[in-house]
Formats: structure tokens, sequence, C-alpha cells
């Protein structure tokens, strides 16, 4: 039996979008990155870049959670209409809002693209979201900070010290994000079922070992 889910966690520079496409490639699997981004804020009613600032700023993760919780509270099996909320509407729904609320919308998201199977999820905390799904395999690509900022800078046209500096922050920003929204370390080895480190090995080679992991999930 092959996984019909892969969930896949990358640190910047590591290489690892890419080699979660090769895996899609490879399995005839549907790939789900910028779409989840899409989706949610499809159905928040904000911008994606918005969605994106939610997961990568610490202090703007409080206002995406009071809007999405709001659109939550407001729909029902639908997309949110927030021109039906009246301004003392609108001012409870903030105020009524808690951490769950964003954790829970993009959970719903998570779950419903694995329940289709025959998916490659990459990112949106999908390691812990389907922790307990069946037929799932939970796969870490990361590297050392050196070689993952010669590859960014390479990939980006930035100097070393930028590269450096933008992927020291996106390691901060994740760890705090997936630390206080889901509660649990994005970098233990124990969150998964595969965790492969990009320094030295080719691209190819990660991700046949991870196709071939596949496959061999009972």
């Amino acid at each position: 039996m092959t996984a019909n889910v892969i969930a896949f966690s990358v640190q910047t520079g590591s290489g690892g979008f890419a080699i979660a496409r090769q895996v899609a490639e490879q399995l005839g699997y549907r790939y789900y990155d910028w779409e989840i981004t899409s989706e949610a804020a499809s159905r928040a009613g904000v911008s994606p870049n918005d969605v994106i600032a939610s997961e990568r700023v610490p202090g703007f993760v409080e206002r995406m959670m009071r809007r999405l919780g709001a659109a939550s509270a407001v729909t029902v099996e639908g997309s949110p209409v927030f021109g039906e909320l009246s301004p003392a509407a609108w001012s409870n729904a903030l105020q009524s809002l808690t951490s769950d609320d964003y954790r829970q919308f993009i959970e719903r998201i998570v779950t419903e693209l694995a329940e289709q199977g025959a998916a490659v999820i990459v990112g949106h905390a999908s390691q812990f979201v389907l922790r307990d799904h069946p037929g799932t395999l939970r796969v870490l690509i990361h590297g050392s900070l050196p070689v993952r900022g010669q590859r960014l800078a390479i990939e980006q046209d930035l100097t070393m010290d930028d590269a450096l500096v933008r992927i020291k922050q996106s390691d901060k920003d994740r760890s705090e994000l997936l630390r206080r929204v889901y509660k649990f370390d994005w970098l233990d080895a124990g969150v998964y079922d595969l965790s492969l480190n990009s320094d030295h090995l080719p691209d190819d080679f990660i991700a046949q070992s991870v196709v071939d992991a596949a496959k061999a999930v009972p």
C-alpha cells in the first residue's frame, strides 16, 4: 500500500518545495502549497497576502485570527459575507475570537484535502494536523544554515548576508507561530516519519527516498 497523503515540512533554502513537487509528479498526486493559502483567503474574505502575513509576522497573527474567527461565526457551509455584519456584530465577533479559531480554520482545509487522497501538502502545520490521519507520510526536509544560505542566495539572486537574514527570520517566525498556535516544535524529529538533510544529498535522491518510503507505508 502507498501513503495517500505526503505532508511536507521544509526549511527555507533546503530545496524542499522543489523536492515536494517532484514527489507529487512521480506519484501522480495533486500538489498543495499556495492553493491552501488561496483557499483560506477565499473562505475568510481576505487577500492571500493577509494569510501569508499571518503565518510569518508575529503580532499580525492576532488580527488574522480575529478576522478568520469572525468569518467562521457568520458562515454556514459557505463563504463569509462581511458586508452583512453590523459594526456591533463585527466588534463582538472580534472580541470573542481565540487562537483556536485560526487553528481550526486552517486544519479544516488541510483535512479536507487529505480526505480527498492522492495529495502532497506542503506546510500549514500539515505534519501536525494529519498526525492521526491514516495513510499519511510526514516528511521534514532540512539543512544547515550555511548551505541553505548559499542555495537561497543563488535561487533569489541575493547576497549571502541577505539570504542568511531571510532564512533566520523565516525559521524564527515559523517556530514562534507553530509553538504559539499549534503548541508543538516543528523541528522535533519525533513529529515525522522521515527526516532528510539536503546539504549533501541530490534532490533526485531525496525525492526518490520519499517515494520509496511512501510505498512502504502499511
